[in-house]
């Protein structure tokens, strides 16, 4: 969240911010990675650093590309105004 809220800082009137990421992945477990996000969270972070026009979906699903298992990647999107 503090990234988020610095990248926000950044950004001028009508800009739009992009995140591309990993969607959550069970099947992934290490204590040492984050196993991707909810799209659901995201809209809730990037409302609460007051973005609006929020927008998420997959955009690419791949096998073996998240420490060999298979994963979706999805694209998010919000504009601050």
């Amino acid at each position: 969240m503090a990234l988020l809220q610095q990248l926000a800082t950044q950004l001028k009137r009508n800009s739009i911010l992009i995140i591309v990421d990993f969607d959550k992945n069970e099947n992934v477990n290490h204590p040492n990675i984050y196993n991707g996000f909810e799209q659901k969270d995201i809209h809730k972070a990037l409302r609460k650093i007051g973005l609006s026009n929020i927008n998420s979906h997959t955009f690419y699903q791949g096998k073996n590309i998240f420490m060999n298992k298979d994963a979706s990647l999805f694209l998010a999107s919000g504009q601050f105004t």
